[in-house]
């Protein structure tokens, strides 16, 4: 996954020495005109210029919100893992110039390294995801630039770039997913009671290719999986059956319905506006993604050593209740923040210039959202990197002999 980077600068400057985001670089001429805490965006007049200066302050609090939220969860999965792990709290402690989620995600990242590197060579925990759904809402964007661009009359014109998905009262064409205990003969994010040709996490009624110490499958299963099966379930699905069709949909319709249906979109906004408003319009929508907790099973193993057999219990119990806000995260960022954050960053660093004209007060309230999205982005880049950092520790290899 492609990570986020800042280009240097005062901003940037400001970030690492801890300088708040509401600061005023223009000694208090922006007053009470923004402030990306609260969210908060003046009034600055009825002028093309000036719309574009509130379309940028709002889509600058609404990021800088988004960075805040993100931080936060990810932080607190990993004190909450640190906790479990029995981790010193003094050993969390950032460095100078560190940020906080950095310092105590990294802390548990070199704690699950050393766990799992005590396994035996090339074993690994048994791990199932089923990935996080992100979904941007296309009306946030549209209202943006109806707002924002003077020549816009009515509706503004947005498009989902990702897959559109919701109830179809026709036709659909594409995937159906339907929740609960069903028939199935696709992917069955859940319990699969039947034959699954995918990794099978459970018990397997037939022949497993790959076991743990506890005799779990882990492996493809010939035969009847009672478990989880990333892949294609034929039986019973109790979860979430998707399936490709070209019929009716009893569940969420992915891909194009033929008559009337309530869609969302899982991807990005990209909104059909002018230069700047599509930018700042973009990002208030994608700030505002939402996504859901991704379904996690893992599955540890027994070595005969009880004192590393605690240490991976352990690790599996705060795995299990943990983890996937680590991956919801990670996925807000990657499909939700960061496409479109290296171009916003550019944007409102040019916005503030190019929308002097405005007035003082909005000049300084430009020059404060200028530090507050590099602020935001910094916060964006330290949260996705440690999800990474731990999620590879989580899935390396053991290497004890």
């Amino acid at each position: 996954m492609k990570l986020i980077t800042l280009a240097t600068g005062a901003a940037f400057a400001a970030l690492l020495t801890g300088c708040p985001a509401d600061d005023d670089p223009l000694g208090g001429a922006c007053g009470a005109g923004f402030d990306a805490e609260d969210g908060t965006v003046g009034d600055f007049g009825a002028t093309e210029a000036a719309l574009k200066v509130e379309a940028f302050l709002q889509a600058s609090a609404d990021l800088y919100g988004a960075s805040v939220e993100i931080e936060a969860s990810v932080r607190g999965a990993c004190a909450a893992m640190a906790a479990d792990l029995d981790i010193p709290a003094g050993e969390l402690e950032p460095a100078t110039g560190e940020l906080e989620v950095t310092a105590t995600c990294g802390r548990v990242a070199e704690e699950i390294d050393a766990i799992v590197t005590a396994l035996p060579a090339g074993v690994a925990l048994g791990i199932s995801i089923s990935p996080a759904a992100c979904t941007v809402d296309l009306d946030v964007a549209a209202t943006c630039a109806a707002e924002c661009d003077v020549s816009i009359e009515g509706e503004a014109t947005v498009e989902c770039e990702g897959e559109l998905h919701g109830s179809c009262s026709g036709s659909c064409t594409g995937s159906c997913a339907v929740e609960g205990t069903v028939a199935c003969e696709g992917s069955c994010s859940g319990e699969c009671s039947g034959e699954c040709t995918g990794t099978c996490t459970g018990t397997c009624t037939g022949t497993c290719s790959l076991e743990d110490e506890a005799g779990n499958c882990v492996g493809t299963c010939t035969g009847t999986c009672e478990g989880t099966c990333d892949a294609a379930c034929t039986g019973t699905c109790t979860g979430t059956c998707v399936a490709d069709v070209t019929a009716t949909c009893s569940g969420e319709c992915y891909g194009e319905c033929d008559a009337t249906w309530e869609a969302e979109c899982n991807g990005e906004a990209n909104v059909t506006a002018e230069a700047d408003c599509k930018a700042a319009c973009d990002v208030s929508a994608n700030a505002s993604a939402t996504c859901t907790v991704p379904e996690v099973t893992i599955v540890g193993l027994e070595t005969g050593d009880a004192t590393l057999d605690a240490r991976i219990a352990a690790l599996v119990a705060t795995l299990d209740a943990n983890y996937p806000t680590l991956l919801q995260a990670q996925a807000r960022i990657q499909y939700a923040l960061a496409p479109s954050l290296e171009s916003f960053v550019a944007s409102v660093e040019g916005a503030a210039t190019s929308l002097a004209s405005v007035g003082v007060q909005a000049a300084a309230c430009m020059a404060v959202a200028v530090d507050a999205v590099a602020e935001a982005a910094g916060t964006i880049d330290a949260s996705v990197s440690v999800t990474v950092e731990v999620s590879a520790s989580v899935s390396a290899e053991g290497s004890a002999n």
